[in-house]
């Protein structure tokens, strides 16, 4: 199995342009994300994910719209909702209607359940973010046993880091979590066998992005 993961174009909060949660791309997120939606067709993807936050919806939408397959939004793969943000009890959210009625080229399946108010209901740290990349990883390694499998996850910067330590099968960093740039991917190669860590195939590439501007906080 061939895990792709994905962060999020430019956002208008990366931006400097708001501090809404929720904030969307910028036209040059949307220009990366066209741009990384063209590399990833050429990966023959079988399998995508996707965060139910509209900078991530936007950003696999081109490549879903390209290749014609249905991204499945997860909630586990969502934004580190942390102390950093306080008012994230009262996130107003996407509900999953309003996302398959603006995004219909997603669907919300049983391997990862979404409710209504799917963000974190708790103050988020690093073990916490950690324990839900580590159940991403173990879902998918239940539903997924052929090594053709190619799986694509369009997450974002802290989470990516995690989601690439639970692959890795190492203990979260709390210091210096992998990072990746606006639209970087990040390539593993993982086998079914019961704890064995992920081969790190690539990190944070941004070929595919040449002459953009790609880097960005947040």
């Amino acid at each position: 199995m061939e895990i792709f993961l994905v962060r999020h174009g430019q956002s208008e909060a990366n931006a400097g342009l708001t501090d809404f949660l929720d904030s969307p791309l910028t036209p040059l997120g949307q220009e990366q994300a066209r741009l990384t939606g063209n590399a990833l067709l050429r990966l023959g993807l079988t399998n995508a994910y996707v965060s139910p936050l509209r900078r991530t919806l936007e950003t696999i939408q081109p490549f879903c719209k390209l290749s014609g397959l249905q991204a499945e939004v997860n909630a586990d793969v969502c934004e580190y909702f942390n102390a950093a943000h306080p008012v994230y009890h009262a996130f107003p959210g996407l509900s999953p209607a309003q996302i398959s009625n603006e995004f219909p080229q997603t669907f919300f399946g049983e391997t990862f359940p979404c409710g209504e108010a799917w963000w974190p209901q708790v103050l988020e740290n690093d073990a916490i973010i950690y324990a839900r990349c580590v159940r991403v990883r173990d879902t998918l390694l239940s539903h997924f046993t052929a090594s053709s499998e190619k799986i694509l996850i369009v997450s974002h910067a802290e989470t990516v880091g995690r989601l690439t330590e639970a692959f890795l099968r190492i203990p979260p960093n709390p210091i210096d979590p992998p990072w990746s740039d606006n639209c970087a991917i990040t390539h593993l190669r993982m086998t079914n066998i019961v704890e064995a860590p992920a081969e790190l195939l690539s990190q944070n590439d941004t070929a595919h992005l040449a002459g953009l501007v790609t880097h960005a906080t947040g």
